[in-house]
Order: structure tokens, then C-alpha cells, then sequence
């Protein structure tokens, strides 16, 4: 009877322990503009630099919508920005892929240009934003697809940054994103690799960030 009462008592704490369990969530806004250089800096939210920068591109953009892709260089001295893991510029945050701080698994890949920052593009519980990347021993790029349709298997791989593990996932599959989902006590789905879409992924990613927003 004893062992009956402390077993429920662990089940009924356990249960409140995991109701009340509150993650840390980040909205768009929330990091001054400024050079961040570390992953540290990025989760106090303080620059490691506020001087002034400017960015070049190849997409088009306008002042309200900003590229997804971008090289950022310091305005005093036109010097590239290559080494720092994210920029915040005008209340967008744009992150490169630093295998730094990526997941063990996710090391063998390689943006396809490096010192390249990616704007994000969902805020909440974790960070998301997508870049072009391919296996390090890779011999050719893979040929130029509907982005809203291919898998995402393909070339664009969504990227999170998990806030709770401080590192970066990359979600290359049905496989890796259920994965994923599991280790963040968040419930599996189904579906298939060569069917889901970088724009189904986009949509799973909203669906969990929505309540954090």
C-alpha cells in the first residue's frame, strides 16, 4: 500500500513538473541590431559589436522585405563579416551555418557559400531559417528545383536553432525530423521523405512555434 502511495504521488508530480515546464521562446525583434559573434551572445541577446554595417546580395528586396540571403560587411572599413554567427540589421536576425555549434550528425555538410547569412523566417520556441547545403565530398550541386515543392531531402535543408540544447539542427528528412521532434518531447508525425516538402516542413515548424509567439 506504501509503495502504491509514493508511486502515484511520483506520477502526480511528475505530471505537474511536465505541465509547468516553460520554454524559453525568441520573437522577431527581440535582438538589438548588432554583430553577434557567439552562440552565447545570441541567447543574452547583447551584440558583440554595434558598429555600423551594410549588406550585399543578389536577390531582390525592397526596405520592408529584406533578402532571405546576404553578405554582411562593417561600413568603416568595407571588411566582410566571416566569422560571427549571426547579424541582426533593421530587427531581421540572419544567422550562418557555423558547424560550431551544429549537432554531431549535421557536421558533414557545407553551405553552398560560405560567410553567407540566412534571414529567419520563424520565430517562437525555436529558430528557423533554410540554407543551400550539400555533403562536403559532394562532386555537384544539385540541379535548380521548385522550392516549394521539392523534398527536403533536396539542396535547401530547414535549419532550427534549439534554444534548451544550444545547437543548431538540420532537418533533412522525415527520418531527422522525427528525431528531432522526440528528443523535444514534442509528438512524432507520419510521413514520407520523398513526399514531404520544404514547405511542409515550414509548416510543421509554425505549427510548434505558434503558441511561443
Amino acid at each position: 500500500m506504501k509503495f502504491k502511495i509514493i508511486f502515484s504521488f511520483l506520477l502526480i508530480t511528475n505530471f505537474i513538473i511536465a505541465q509547468e515546464m516553460q520554454y524559453q521562446s525568441i520573437k522577431k525583434g527581440d535582438f538589438p541590431d548588432g554583430v553577434y559573434k557567439t552562440l552565447d551572445d545570441v541567447l543574452k541577446k547583447q551584440p558583440t559589436s554595434t558598429d555600423e554595417i551594410y549588406f550585399e546580395t543578389n536577390e531582390k528586396y525592397d526596405d520592408n522585405n529584406l533578402p532571405e540571403k546576404a553578405f554582411f560587411y562593417f561600413k568603416k572599413n568595407k571588411k566582410k563579416i566571416n566569422l560571427p554567427l549571426a547579424v541582426s540589421y533593421k530587427g531581421e536576425m540572419y544567422f550562418q551555418t557555423y558547424r560550431k555549434y551544429t549537432n554531431k550528425r549535421d557536421k558533414g555538410y557545407d553551405p553552398d557559400a560560405y560567410s553567407r547569412f540566412c534571414k529567419v523566417t520563424n520565430y517562437g520556441r525555436f529558430i528557423y531559417f533554410e540554407e543551400n547545403m550539400r555533403g562536403m565530398f559532394s562532386k555537384f550541386a544539385l540541379g535548380a528545383i521548385n522550392p516549394v515543392t521539392y523534398s527536403i531531402n533536396g539542396s535547401t535543408k530547414g535549419i532550427v536553432l534549439d534554444l534548451e540544447n544550444k545547437e543548431f539542427n538540420m532537418l533533412r528528412d522525415c527520418e531527422d525530423l522525427n528525431d528531432f521532434l522526440k528528443q523535444n518531447n514534442i509528438p512524432e508525425i507520419e510521413c514520407d521523405s520523398d513526399q514531404f516538402s520544404i514547405a511542409d516542413l515550414r509548416a510543421k515548424i509554425d505549427e510548434i512555434n505558434k503558441p511561443y509567439q
